[in-house]
């Protein structure tokens, strides 16, 4: 279908009004079927993406290459950054890998470009009924969503055919001929309509394909289109770099950095080569659209080829100028090797070493949080604070590598555990926000009103905090024993410690009752804080019993000196094949 035929079928071309109703209803629908082409393969990949993403850490070539494979499948170099962003977060993907499928991500986008150059607008009508009925007819729920993406993507050839058909009534207007002289002479005005395109859309893949119809109908001069181009893929950075430092890991925004960086840096030398580069381009094709695809596509590919081997560098670069905090040195997953994920037990053993750091952050957590209602300890709230974020960011990476997990290839003894280092994982976090949203607001509280407690009231206090935390100790020496005789006394010794509460709570009201002066802002911290630590007291107990059941259910699989790792056969068939594993 050539342009007249789309003209004639749309809309009148030559009033105004039409026309811009055709530029809205064009853009629109662009956008959405950007968006919706998006999640469609979003959903059909589902976190097979992420997976991928994770095995090929190692293999940097291939990484760059399934870069390619994927933002091709997505439509969106945006997405797939903002994937890299999720794991390199989580410490699931070294940096300088990520970069590298970044790279990739970014060639990616060029050739659905490609395919634009060839006037495959021309039948966007033709490919958007097709595309319909295969959404339609399909039943099966992972075809139905990729006929929803296909679907999409004929909604995104409407939308620019419709801008194609308005473009050609746009390029005669003497307006749009004199705005176009008048940017021309301002290169960096049009990298910054680029940048803003790109925003708008969340797609450099929408904002060129606009500037290559434009070009085409010449409503837009060769250099301009350029420099916009240009734009465009320094603008499809922006979002990943927003989602980098949202995510609050300094991981996260080293990779904005490099992504951001590697594209400014090409930016600036294409831009002082813009004119020599418009007059190559115009000797070797005479379309515009081409020039504009041919362009995007060289420009991606030079950055690869410069940067991809240069990705070590990069990283070490970007961590010297990105430095960790002191206090967030500890952060870091160190055990959850995506390699492992297809050898369940060594999967589990390494989320097992994760969740014990874990607990030396909830209990070092604990142990600190009695000494912040003391005089002269200011800093402490906020150095526990900084605890509860690593806290936080460890059960996101543990639950994120677990999940991952083939439930095929689990056995039944594998599918209970992973559910026991869920659970564990889920109350470590549940005890870290209970000392830093709750116990760390009380001891701010009591120095920000300078309340005192009577010395019997705080000796409860201290001792029933250091009662609990005992527990909470000798739990979590059981779980790295996996010793079940241990969770089983922990559990013996609940109801004297509820005893101990309820003992206290009376002393308390005792006190009150008996006419004493007491401060009713000092009883109401004592009694929030006899409340959160009996709460953490209850974590501590579900911890004990997931652990002590849990043991029992391997039991019943195996018997305990087979299971131990003195044993020399212990997990040896599996570990050997983890080590063998190349990279």
């Amino acid at each position: 279908m050539n342009l007249d035929k789309v003209s004639v079928l749309m809309l009148k071309t030559h009033d105004p009004t039409q026309i811009l109703i055709m530029l809205i209803g064009g853009s629109t629908l662009l956008i959405y079927g950007v968006k919706q082409l998006t999640d469609a393969m979003e959903r059909v990949l589902g976190s097979r993406l992420r997976l991928t993403m994770m095995t090929l850490a190692k293999r940097p070539m291939v990484a760059f290459v399934s870069g390619i494979i994927v933002t091709m499948l997505t439509q969106s170099s945006t997405a797939t950054a903002s994937v890299m962003v999720g794991l390199v977060s989580a410490q699931l993907v070294p940096l300088a890998t990520a970069a590298i499928i970044l790279q990739g991500s970014a060639v990616g986008s060029t050739l659905v470009v490609q395919l634009l150059a060839f006037h495959i607008t021309d039948y966007a009508q033709e490919f958007l009924g097709l595309a319909a009925a295969f959404a339609l007819l399909i039943r099966r729920k992972t075809l139905r969503d990729l006929g929803r993406g296909v679907f999409s993507f004929g909604l995104v050839l409407q939308g620019l055919a419709m801008i194609d058909a308005s473009s050609a009534s746009i390029a005669d207007s003497s307006i749009t001929n004199e705005i176009m002289k008048v940017l021309s002479q301002s290169p960096l005005v049009l990298i910054l309509l680029g940048v803003l395109l790109a925003a708008v859309f969340v797609s450099s893949i929408a904002a060129i394909g606009i500037v290559m119809v434009l070009a085409g109908a010449h409503a837009l001069p060769l250099e301009a289109a350029l420099a916009v181009t240009l734009g465009a893929n320094i603008g499809t950075t922006l979002m990943p770099l927003f989602t980098a430092f949202n995510q609050g890991s300094v991981v996260a925004r080293r990779l904005g950095f490099i992504y951001v960086g590697t594209r400014l840096a090409g930016g600036v030398l294409v831009l002082v080569l813009l004119n020599p580069l418009a007059v190559l381009l115009t000797r070797l094709l005479p379309n515009p659209s081409t020039q504009i695809a041919l362009a995007h596509l060289g420009f991606n590919l030079i950055l690869a080829i410069v940067f991809v081997p240069l990705a070590n560098s990069l990283a070490n670069f970007a961590t010297r100028l990105l430095p960790e905090p002191e206090a967030e040195k500890k952060l870091s997953v160190r055990y959850l090797d995506p390699n492992a994920l297809t050898l369940p037990a060594v999967a589990l053993g390494q989320a097992m070493r994760e969740i014990l750091r874990m607990a030396d952050l909830a209990t070092e957590m604990l142990q600190l949080s009695i000494q912040a209602f003391e005089e002269g300890v200011k800093d402490l709230p906020k150095q526990i604070g900084v605890l509860d974020n690593q806290l936080d960011d460890l059960e996101t990476a543990i639950k994120h590598y677990l999940i991952q997990l083939d439930e095929e290839l689990l056995t039944e003894e594998q599918s209970q555990r992973e559910l026991t280092l869920l659970h564990i994982s889920t109350e470590l976090e549940a005890i870290g926000d209970i000392i830093d949203r709750q116990i760390m607001r009380l001891a701010r509280r009591k120095r920000r009103k300078q309340i005192a407690f009577s010395p019997q009231e705080w000796n409860d206090i201290v001792a029933y905090h250091g009662d609990v935390l005992a527990l909470l100790q000798q739990t979590l020496t059981g779980l790295a024993a996996q010793d079940p005789t241990i969770a089983d006394a922990v559990l013996s010794q609940r109801q004297s410690l509820n005893q101990i509460k309820r003992e206290i709570y009376l002393r308390h009201l005792q006190h009150l009752s008996s006419g004493d002066s007491v401060s009713l802002n000092a009883s109401s911290i004592h009694l929030e804080m006899v409340n959160a630590i009996s709460r953490i007291l209850s974590h501590t107990c579900s911890i004990a019993r997931v652990i002590q059941e849990e043991l029992s259910v391997v039991d019943r699989f195996e018997p305990k000196e087979k299971r131990s790792p003195s044993n020399p056969d212990y997990l040896t068939s599996e570990l050997e094949t983890w080590a063998s594993k190349p990279g």
